[in-house]
Parts: structure tokens; sequence; C-alpha cells
């Protein structure tokens, strides 16, 4: 996603504290990784085997339900998407793949330019070893396919070649998403932060410091970029901003997203969320019950929510308490790690 800049190296400086107990935060840490990371990996790259299939499917056998079928098959892996999409750590971060799984917001429609260009070209360019490893971020992920499959200008049942290019991209994409999942399953998170000043550092909390640090910003963006930037809660409304608007999947990402944050919670045992009990039990459940009512808010709002029917005056006063949750959310989980003695730093996704 362009919204999220690229995450910095994880250099330790010598001002990180040192745990008083080694391994405090080994089962927080080893429960997000194996049960929201791992897993959500895993299923983000059956969905994209899937979607790779029923691409080849379409081309090799063109019709209104074959299209259809590829679309379906668009709309889970996208999804399946949303559960990992919160962290930029990691196998991720190589060949700029976080980028290249989502190229949003896409303002300028980079996407249908270059998409167009590769599909009067010629073909044989993409089958180059390493064409898709440096080919543009825009092309290579979800924003390429949700184009081809649901944007006038792309027409798979008709154009071979738009047919061809589907396909190739939906390969190198199936392909990326199953290197991280490979990654992911025979390392640990330990193995992605670094003492470069050889101070002595607890890699588990630093670990776990990167993925916190990962959920707030991530909370930030659902709320600016995905929900208020295109009903123009704070400024003028364009709804073509929304994320997956062209396949009506914008509201469903950030339902999602939401549930996903509590699975974060509570994962591991003990999990963050019974760790933070100990230090305040008042915060933490604050937390806990601010989490689910995002979810409850969110599945409140209307199906047609980002669609051009619903009155913009209308859209924004439906959004106000959900906007609200999510910022009490996240000042709540803020001052949460904060008083767990982890050490939070600026926004780097919003530039603040």
């Amino acid at each position: 996603m362009t919204y999220f800049p690229k995450l910095v190296a994880l250099a330790i400086s010598a001002t990180t504290p040192l745990l008083a107990s080694a391994g405090q935060w080994e089962a927080p840490l080893n429960g997000i990784v194996s049960s929201v990371i791992t897993q959500g990996y895993d299923s983000y790259t059956e969905s994209s085997k899937v979607l790779q299939q029923r691409s080849e499917a379409l081309c090799a056998a063109p019709s209104e339900q074959a299209l259809q079928n590829a679309q379906e098959a668009f709309q889970a892996n996208a999804l399946d998407w949303q559960q990992v999409q919160w962290l930029n750590f990691g196998p991720v971060t190589y060949f700029m793949r976080y980028y290249a799984f989502e190229y949003w917001p896409d303002k300028k429609g980079v996407t249908q330019r270059q998409l167009r260009a590769l599909s009067q070209g010629d073909p044989s360019v993409m089958d180059a070893p390493k064409f898709w490893t440096s080919a543009s971020i825009a092309v290579r992920g979800l924003t390429a396919v949700e184009s081809l499959l649901y944007h006038p200008d792309f027409e798979p049942i008709q154009s071979s070649n738009h047919c061809r290019l589907l396909e190739k991209v939906t390969a190198h994409h199936f392909e990326s998403a199953d290197a991280v999942a490979k990654q992911w399953q025979e390392g640990k998170a330990e193995d992605w932060v670094f003492d470069e000043e050889g101070t002595g550092f607890d890699p588990e909390k630093v670990a776990l410091e990167q993925f916190l640090q990962q959920w707030i910003e991530h909370m930030s963006a659902v709320k600016d970029a995905k929900l208020e930037t295109p009903i123009g809660y704070n400024g003028r409304e364009n709804l073509k901003l929304a994320e997956f608007y062209r396949s009506d999947l914008s509201l469903k990402a950030i339902q999602k997203n939401l549930q996903s944050y509590r699975e974060i919670y509570h994962a591991g045992s003990p999990s963050l969320y019974t760790m933070a009990k100990q230090t305040n039990p008042i915060l933490a459940t604050q937390l806990d019950e601010q989490l689910i009512q995002n979810v409850k808010l969110s599945l409140q709002l209307p199906n047609n929510f980002f669609h051009a029917d619903q009155p913009n005056n209308d859209r924004t006063s439906i959004a106000r308490p959900l906007v609200k949750s999510i910022s009490n959310s996240q000042s709540y989980l803020a001052s949460l790690v904060t008083q767990l003695g982890f050490q939070i730093g600026f926004n780097s996704r919003d530039g603040d």
C-alpha cells in the first residue's frame, strides 16, 4: 500500500531498555506470529493460488461465468490480505512486496497506465526471470488484478492480451504470497531485529515493540485513509479513493481489519491482553471493549455506505461513532503499551 511508507531498518539503539526478566514477551509475540501472521499468510497464499487458477481458467475458456469466478476469487484474496495488512515487517519487506501486494491509493491512475502499456507491448518480456521482481509495484499485486477484472478499460473475456497479462500478474502475486508465508513458517520475528551497536537487547521485546508500533499506525490509517478521506469527513468527498472501490470491498476491508485487531490483542498464552490486565486492568479492559465496539459499529454501517447513491451528509453522520471509537482505541492502545514499557515513536505512516 502506498499509504504506508517503507519501514525503516530495525536498528536498536543503546537507549532501548532491557527487560528485568528475559522471555517476558515470548508468549504474546509467538502467539501473534503463529495465530495471526503465519495463519494469515497461509490463508492469503491459498486464496492467491485459487485466484491464479481461476484466472487461468478464464483465459482458457473465456465466459461471463469464468469472469465471475475469477472476481469471487479476487474478493476472497483481497479480504485475506486485510488480516495481515497491518504489519509491514519481516519477509514482506523483501522486493517491496508489501507495497506490491496493494498499490493504494493510486490517486494518479498509475496502475491503469502501466497495465495498458504492458498489454500493448511484447508479452515475452514478462517471461524474463527477473522481470516481476524489478517491475513497478503498481502492476504486481491486488490493485493490478482488480483493475484487470473490473476496470472498463480491460476486457479479459474479449482480449487475449488482457487475459494473458492477468495470468502473469496473478502467477507472480501467488509466488510472492507463497514466499512470504514460507519465510514466516521457517523463521521467527526475532530474526528481523538487529543489535547493530552491540549493546545488548531483548529481541523478543524489540520485535513485539515493532508489532505494536505497526498496529497503532495501521489503526490510524484505517480511520484516516480508509474511512474519513473517501467520504470527505474532513474535506471533499472522493469515493474513488476508497480501498478496492471497484470491487465493492471498501467496507468489508475495514470490517476485516477491525476484527483482526482483537485477534492480535488476545493471541498467545498469556496474551498481550492478559499481561496488560496485570499492569492496568481498567485500561486493558477499556481497550478490549473498544475493539469489540469498533467491530459492532462497522457492521452497523449500510452495505451501500461507499456507494455514490448514499448522500454525503448521511455518510459523515453515520460514520462519526465509528471514527470516534477507532480514535479511542488508538489512544487506549498507545497509553497501554507505554505503561507496559514499550517505546512507541512518531507515526511514520502519515509523516507526523
